[in-house]
């Protein structure tokens, strides 16, 4: 017997490597993509102005303001935070107009070009077509692009939690086999080693 032949061999040392690498990767991968789908899923508008939006689920809805963002085929960038910036939403079927209030927690992102903060948060009952209205309540102010959307946080945190879980997996997995690895080679090699003396001896 000698070292070359030594059992496990090393090169599970190299897998335990690319599985963290894997580990590192999907965990990247995941968060982008959580971010990027979460982006997708919000609807734009200019404000000051106003446009009509088709809500397809019942339940709260985020109002974001995006001081990095492309909208209309334009660039907008503005400098924070704004102030006077008043959202109306109203419910076209029925004529009501839906409370507006402050988001639990702030939330800010940024990816692709595009940076924003959760402002404002309001409920609707039912699915259907909205009006949205945007306008500063005291003086002029520069023009900027919000984005709505419902459950970016939820989906955001469940991507997230995915990806710590991919992660974390990778590095116990590797820790698995990296000590199973160590142990069995040092035992290998100390049978090797008595092996090698009770031929010297």
């Amino acid at each position: 017997m000698n070292s070359n032949n030594v059992q496990p061999g090393i090169w599970y040392y190299g897998l335990a490597v690319l599985i963290i690498i894997i580990g590192f990767a999907a965990f990247a991968g995941s968060i982008y993509d959580g971010i990027s789908n979460a982006q997708s899923g919000l609807l734009q508008m200019l404000a000051p102005g106003g446009t009509d939006l088709f809500l397809r689920e019942p339940g709260e809805y985020t109002v974001f303001y995006e001081n990095n963002s492309y909208f209309g085929g334009k660039f907008y960038s503005t400098l924070e935070p704004i102030s006077g910036l008043e959202v109306h939403v109203q419910e076209k079927a029925t004529g009501q107009y839906l409370a507006t209030y402050p988001v639990k927690s702030d939330f800010t992102y940024s990816l692709g070009g595009r940076s924003g903060r959760s402002i404002m948060a309001f409920k609707i009952e039912r699915a259907g077509n909205y009006q949205v209205n945007a306008s500063y309540s005291e003086k002029n102010g520069p023009q900027v692009i919000l984005a709505i959307g419902k459950g970016m946080v939820e989906g955001l945190i469940s991507s997230i939690l995915i990806s710590l879980a991919a992660l974390f997996g990778s590095i116990a997995i590797a820790a698995v086999i990296t000590f199973v690895t160590y142990s069995r080679r040092k035992k290998a090699f100390l049978r090797l080693k008595e092996e090698e003396q009770q031929i010297r001896g």
